[in-house]
């Protein structure tokens, strides 16, 4: 049985990153099965079923870390949704061209590695420890790592020395972070209203990962008012899951950071059936 490999990236340099390590992880192992969506999910805001169910039954999440993308929503909600399907232990962020001191939560709550021979043949390990019957021996290893390596050092040297490599570490604005999240919330509300329910946890998901990036938002009136916008959408798609709880608890933990009373959608609900607790499997995926 192959092992799947769900390779994570957001902007140019990312993807010519995650390609070549595509490329690279069948010829080195070849039980790994690699998903690699060559299509952009951010610019399109789109998080089609076929990337959701590679997110459900990946082995294991690499996480390709640049400067210019490392505050992208979209690579916090893959890297969420990973961490919630198999556990931050097989989650790796994988970091070029910057340090594990460069990264923040929720990204450094996972286990960093660098893009250097040592460092990335632990990752290598990790994989091949999720391979079942089909794991290598160490020397096995040892021996095709060391033969398979310098090909994918060479090939990502090239990328990162291409004008594209070049990219400069800033900080993207607190609005241009919040209105990208917002846009990808409204999206993702209005691609349903034809469908009767949408999946519990994907937007336990998307809840969760909000709520763990609003203490690293600044509390100035704007990025407040551009939260609140999201009340709407996120409770309309709490409200579809069966999850109309999860709204309330968005709103309130906003207002604990923030310092706001919690303030009610427009469309209020009294189904709180799925709010039970339910046995796995139940959530309908």
């Amino acid at each position: 049985m192959a092992t799947e490999v769900f390779i994570s990236w957001s902007g140019d340099l990312s993807r010519k990153l995650g390609e070549a390590l595509r490329d690279w992880l069948p010829g080195a192992l070849q039980y790994v099965k690699p998903y690699f969506s060559p299509e952009d999910i951010e610019k399109g805001a789109k998080w089609d079923t076929d990337i959701a169910a590679a997110l459900e039954s990946s082995d294991v999440g690499v996480i390709c870390l640049t400067p210019d993308n490392m505050e992208k929503p979209w690579i916090l909600f893959e890297a969420g949704a990973l961490s919630k399907s198999m556990g931050k232990s097989s989650v790796c962020p994988l970091l070029f061209g910057i340090e594990p001191t460069d990264v923040t939560p929720p990204l450094s709550n996972l286990q960093a590695t660098r893009f250097g021979r040592e460092d990335f043949k632990k990752l290598i390990t990790t994989i091949n420890n999720s391979a079942g019957d089909a794991k290598l021996g160490t020397d096995v290893l040892d021996d095709v790592f060391g033969m398979w390596w310098p090909r994918l050092e060479t090939k990502v040297q090239e990328i990162l020395a291409s004008p594209d490599g070049h990219t400069a570490k800033e900080r993207r604005p607190q609005r241009e972070m919040i209105e990208e999240i917002l846009e990808l919330t409204r999206s993702s509300a209005s691609r349903q209203i034809a469908s009767p329910r949408i999946a519990p946890a994907h937007v336990r998901v998307l809840m969760q990962t909000l709520e763990e990036m609003m203490p690293l938002l600044d509390t100035d009136s704007e990025s407040i008012q551009l939260l609140r916008t999201l009340n709407r959408p996120l409770g309309y798609l709490c409200k579809m899951a069966g999850l109309p709880r999860m709204a309330t608890h968005y709103r309130h933990t906003m207002g604990s950071i923030f310092g706001l009373r919690a303030e009610a959608t427009d469309e209020p609900t009294n189904d709180v059936s799925g709010d039970r607790p339910r046995p796995p499997g139940e959530d309908g995926e």
